[in-house]
């Protein structure tokens, strides 16, 4: 079994299983009580944890035995390898499982210049607020149509990635400064958005304008721009539905089809996020 989530005998309550996502399985199981022998673990694990009680979780390394007591919204990271803690809980659980993929991380890390080697830091009870917003995004998307598809996805896993990276990672040595991308590149993205308006938009999509992988990409582009690729091409379309929205009789369905928005009620929701009122409204202004 190449996931620990595949050991718990639990009832999966949603899954990214059969999802195109890349590089990260999310899972939500319900549980009454369990168990985890001391194991290899191929992959990195994240834990959101959603309990209605206290959650004692029972640690056993030989003659040592520990108790950590979890609440709802606690964190828990589990780095891949070798695992010599046997671990069992009674308490029931609708905790929510980020399986990082390793060969992942390590590609993205050995694409990004400015990384060294790093090696995830084990923490069996933190906060932190973004990961854990990133989770529950991540986890909504898994059974939602979302506005731009794989490019939502590809985002927030490249987010979770940067923020585990950035600090729950510890390297050989420390980033030196941080590059942005040419100005002659962000026009080469601008005029492929603009020439593709109804094309769905992929991470790797923009990465390769750049010549570069979907991480450093993301990393750089947020660095240069001040938003993610995901929200930098959702404004772009909106912008660009204003516009159209003004035109005399322009039809709100064939705004959201030219816009290349997966659905009518996704343009809408989107729409009013951005604007404070729905497309209807702003064509009647």
């Amino acid at each position: 079994m190449h996931y620990i989530t595949e050991r718990l005998q639990g009832t999966p309550l949603l899954s990214s299983v059969d999802l195109p996502w890349q590089g990260i399985r999310v899972e939500q199981i319900h549980m009454e009580g369990g168990a985890l022998p001391a194991q290899y673990r191929q992959h990195h694990l994240l834990i959101i944890y959603q309990v209605p009680l206290p959650y004692v979780v029972r640690h056993q390394n030989g003659g040592r035995v520990s108790e950590w007591i979890y609440q709802t919204g606690d964190l828990g990271l589990y780095p891949g390898g070798e695992c010599d803690t046997n671990l069992s809980w009674t308490t029931p659980s609708n905790n929510l499982y980020l399986t990082v993929d390793d060969d992942f991380l390590q590609r993205l890390v050995g694409q990004e210049p400015t990384l060294s080697r790093f090696t995830l830091s084990e923490r069996l009870k933190f906060h932190d607020p973004l990961l854990s917003q990133l989770g529950q995004q991540l986890v909504a998307a898994t059974g939602h149509d979302h506005t731009l598809g794989r490019l939502y996805a590809e985002s927030l896993t490249n987010a979770l990635c940067c923020q585990l990276l950035e600090h729950h990672a510890t390297y050989p040595q420390k980033r030196r400064y941080q590059p942005r991308l040419p100005a002659s590149v962000l026009a080469r993205i601008d005029a492929y958005l603009e020439a593709h308006p109804e094309s769905p938009v992929t991470l790797a999509e923009l990465a390769g304008l750049a010549n570069l992988s979907a991480f450093h990409f993301a990393r750089l582009f947020k660095q240069s721009v001040g938003i993610p690729p995901y929200q930098y091409v959702l404004q772009g379309k909106i912008q660009r539905a204003k516009y159209l929205l003004r035109q005399d009789g322009a039809p709100i369905s064939a705004i959201s089809d030219a816009l290349g928005f997966s659905s009518l009620s996704s343009f809408v929701t989107a729409f009013r996020r951005a604007v404070g009122c729905t497309p209807q409204q702003f064509q009647r202004r």
